[in-house]
């Protein structure tokens, strides 16, 4: 879709969840604390497609006034109880999930803003992607509107600037795909096709941290998405595969959304081609047709090869909507691979 087209698309969007965001008015201050409810649902196999089969689905929710809009998932660190995932926001806040048990659970404390102090009163709040060092506990934040990245040491202290590689990427369809590679190049995939009328979308593949200085410029090449989908975020496997979450919006009142995951390898990309993924998966229907935004993989600690895929929803802050976070089991399966060719 064009760059005019996708306004269009992202104003009905808009207005489809109005009535939603009218209803779930703002109360309260950032400073409250954030009481999270993790409530399990039944996740049955109506609506996906595939070879995965869910293992658990929940749905998230809180009285905080800032609380959801989730579009960002990454695999945590390790702690005495277990793993953990870090879910972002497009109002610019993080929240820590303790995978421990059978429900993971929200870590008290954890639910706070991240978002970038703009010029006067405004701010870079539409955090799209996480990325994450899992040897240094590293994060870096893809902010959409603003194309800004943003790295937050262990320690808390952050940077961020604006790669001038993405600076041409559309405000509402950027930065929307990020991830860090064992080696530590980033992968980086814009959510909208350009204007020259073409279905793959702009992709870069920088070759250490996008905010390294003086670091050399990155590889550009396309992501031959299909023309119905549009990459949302990718996790990386053990076996340096990436998952590419893929998202199709049906513009209906209220506004429905098909999900695939697709399946594709760092080491075909090459500069100026088209890079190749295979859907392998798809989720649709009541239960499933909801707005998955973020994907993450997080390792088995008895067997690295294999491990959980997790998707968390975006509810737009609409009425209409779930904060939806679903866990697959992933075995390494080589029917899963063999599906995706």
């Amino acid at each position: 879709m064009r760059r005019p087209g996708r306004l269009i698309a992202a104003l009905a969007v808009a207005l489809l969840c109005a009535p939603g965001t009218f209803v779930r008015t703002t109360t309260g201050a950032r400073t409250d604390v954030a009481v999270v409810t993790v409530t399990p649902l039944v996740a049955d196999g109506a609506g996906l497609s595939g070879p995965l089969r869910p293992t658990g689905l929940w749905e998230l929710t809180s009285a905080h006034g800032w609380f959801g809009g989730f579009s960002a998932l990454v695999a945590g660190g390790i702690t005495p109880t277990g793993a953990t995932l870090i879910t972002g926001s497009d109002r610019g806040w993080l929240l820590t999930l303790n995978l421990a048990g059978d429900a993971p659970s929200a870590v008290p404390g954890s639910f706070h803003f991240v978002g970038q102090r703009g010029r006067g009163r405004g701010e870079v709040v539409d955090l799209e992607a996480l990325a994450r060092d899992p040897s240094t506990g590293t994060l870096w934040a893809a902010f959409e509107n603003a194309n800004l990245v943003q790295r937050t040491a262990a320690d808390g202290r952050s940077t961020a600037r604006h790669p001038r590689e993405i600076s041409d990427w559309s405000a509402n369809s950027g930065p929307e795909t990020m991830e860090r590679l064992a080696d530590g190049r980033f992968v980086m995939l814009a959510e909208g096709a350009d204007d020259n009328g073409m279905a793959d979308r702009p992709a870069l593949l920088f070759p250490g941290d996008p905010l390294a200085p003086g670091a050399p410029p990155p590889l550009a090449f396309r992501f031959a998405s299909s023309a119905d989908y549009d990459p949302v975020d990718a996790a990386l496997l053990p076996d340096g595969k990436l998952l590419i979450l893929l998202r199709q919006v049906k513009y209906t009142v209220p506004a429905q959304f098909d999900t695939a995951i697709a399946l594709a390898d760092p080491a075909d990309i090459r500069s100026g081609q088209q890079w190749e993924s295979r859907i392998f998966q798809r989720l649709a229907g009541p239960v499933y047709g909801e707005n998955f935004e973020g994907i993450a993989f997080v390792a088995s600690a008895a067997d690295p090869a294999r491990g959980s895929i997790w998707l968390i929803a975006d509810d737009n802050f609409s009425v209409f909507q779930r904060s939806l976070l679903l866990r697959f089991g992933w075995e390494g399966d080589p029917a899963t691979a063999a599906a995706a060719r």
